[in-house]
């Protein structure tokens, strides 16, 4: 009988697919290294030949989550040319993974919080490889920036602080979802984001762009958005 080989990349993603799993229904407290173990079928001493501590195992647990948010945010802007139309991408893909009506992601978002947030967190001190994970998530709103700048949609000047509006974008991202969440029914989430790109779009398009994406947006029109066109 051939002996069977271990793939240890595709074992330790295993490992950290079946953890993101129990942390979002258990939360990072309930949730022990041997439950882990039992959830992805090897014993619990064969864990550590992957993970030190249970600390690690979370760490990864967070990285595959944020892959595959970014993988699905990629997926749906695949194919897109338009610019301006990626970044209403992103942001309608960032509300549905705020959905509050998905408790294991809302759980999940509470212990990233509390572990990263708080003193005695267990990434409390490890915020730097949080940091880290962001990049990528960045680096994308970056591309978009200046593709948009190439295709002449974006202004040229705007180039030099790219990374400052993906980081501004992103975080505004972030914390309207979250506030959302904690929220529930106080603000609709989708408004927000849209209220907050036109007037983005509004720093970032060239000036005979600004009738075809903003002035002649139906949301606007309609007077749904919120936003006057005769105050742009």
């Amino acid at each position: 009988m051939s002996p069977i080989i271990v793939n240890r990349e595709e074992k330790t993603r295993l490992i950290a697919r079946v953890a993101l799993k129990l942390f979002s229904q258990k939360g990072y407290q309930a949730t022990s290294v041997s439950r882990i173990a039992e959830g992805a079928d090897i014993g619990k001493g064969t864990i550590y030949e992957y993970f030190a501590t249970k600390e690690e195992i979370f760490l990864a647990a967070i990285r595959e989550w944020s892959a595959q948010q970014w993988r699905r945010i990629a997926g749906k802007t695949e194919g897109i040319e338009d610019p301006v139309r990626q970044f209403y991408v992103v942001a309608e893909t960032m509300a549905e993974i705020c959905d509050p009506e998905d408790l294991e992601t809302m759980r999940l978002i509470y212990e990233v919080m509390q572990q990263t947030l708080v003193k005695n967190g267990v990434l409390f001190n490890k915020r730097h490889l949080v940091k880290e994970m962001l990049v990528e998530s960045r680096q994308m709103v970056v591309d978009i920036l200046l593709d948009g700048i190439s295709k002449g949609l974006f202004r040229p000047e705007i180039a030099k602080d790219a990374e400052k509006i993906a980081v501004n974008f992103l975080a505004f991202l972030d914390g309207i979802g979250l506030h959302s969440l904690v929220s529930e029914n106080y603000l609709n989430l989708k408004e927000q984001m849209d209220f907050y790109l036109h007037h983005l779009l509004r720093m970032i398009l060239k000036k005979p762009f600004l009738d075809e994406y903003i002035l002649n947006d139906p949301k606007i029109k309609s007077g749904k958005s919120g936003i006057s066109p005769f105050n742009l």
